[in-house]
């Protein structure tokens, strides 16, 4: 009889400890729960991308002008000529360091709606630093196709680009001779 009642005490023991289990609150996290969380990612995610954007790219965040500076900015500013984007094309420059800048962007905008596409072949023949300036001379061919139609014409050239650190990274504050992008 003692083995019997030991026996059912340790069932309802058990029995008891697995209804206890089962009403504890093991919550699954709720909708709102998990949309918190979502949003709560997306905006350190926001955090983090932006703090990247204002970060120049490593080869321009570089205190020390190197090929590789100036081989970043002259990709950029093909990369906008060819795409046919004035910004990318652009953000090769500094228009507050630049004189003209205002007179030079008109230039490319007039350029843009001229032609239809243009094709850009560059080669960098030298690089040097002036003081706080990196100078860079380059081999510069641009092959134009006009919107009217007409035949494709080209340019090329020798031309000097001087570029300057400044709170955004490396920019061209000037370039020689400037009629080559009109």
């Amino acid at each position: 009889m003692r083995r019997f009642v030991l026996t059912l005490a340790a069932v309802a023991a058990f029995s008891f400890s697995l209804r206890v289990a089962a009403h504890q609150d093991y919550s699954v996290p709720s909708q709102q729960d998990e949309k918190k969380d979502k949003d709560s990612d997306k905006k350190d995610k926001k955090k983090k991308d932006k703090k990247e954007k204002s970060k120049p790219d490593d080869a321009n965040a570089n205190a020390a002008f190197s090929q590789a500076v100036a081989n970043n900015l002259l990709s950029d500013l093909r990369d906008g000529l060819e795409g046919h984007s004035q910004r990318l094309m652009l953000s090769a420059f500094d228009q507050d360091k630049m004189d003209g800048y205002l007179t030079f962007e008109d230039q490319i905008q007039a350029m843009f709606q001229r032609y239809d596409s243009l094709r850009v072949h560059y080669r960098i023949t030298q690089s040097t630093v002036e003081g706080s300036r990196g100078v860079v001379l380059a081999e510069f061919e641009m092959e134009e196709i006009p919107r009217s139609g007409e035949t494709p014409q080209r340019r090329q050239g020798q031309l000097k680009f001087e570029m300057e650190r400044g709170r955004k990274g490396w920019k061209i504050v000037d370039f020689n001779p400037r009629g080559f992008f009109s």
